[in-house]
């Protein structure tokens, strides 16, 4: 007797505009895929690094236009958002005085790790959440 099993959820692409009025349907599309992949005690944390990158794309870039892709892990969730921009984006001491200028120290504090990888033409800025579940239980 052969048990048929579903294939695990594929990752999630989406070719968008980083605009304001974008991010809060992405940031339910986003939640909606951890939750589906088992991980909903990431979905605030995969989130709010996935609001982070995208809303970069639109302060930092020159262009808005961007892609993002979640990937399911044994033990998380990988976030990618790659534009079209080359330059890496450049940490600095945020101004808890002002509204902007936190993204990276936030992704810094929730992400287990975290990087960007330019290319000759576009970059992908990554972040790594992970679950404290044992791999196997995940």
């Amino acid at each position: 007797m052969t048990i048929a099993t579903e294939p695990d959820p594929p990752d999630y692409r989406q070719d968008l505009v980083a605009h304001p009025e974008n991010l809060a349907i992405m940031r339910r599309i986003v939640s909606a895929h951890v939750d589906l992949w088992g991980f909903r005690e990431l979905a605030d944390s995969v989130t709010l690094c996935a609001h982070e990158l995208l809303a970069n794309v639109d302060r930092h870039t020159g262009s808005p236009h961007c892609t993002i892709t979640l990937r399911r892990r044994p033990d998380g969730v990988r976030v990618t958002v790659t534009d079209t921009n080359t330059e890496s984006p450049t940490p600095r001491e945020p101004d808890w005085a002002t509204e902007s200028g936190r993204g990276l120290a936030l992704i810094s504090g929730i992400a287990e790790h975290f990087g960007t990888v330019v290319r000759r033409d576009s970059k992908d800025v990554w972040a790594e959440i992970l679950t404290s579940r044992p791999a196997a239980l995940a």
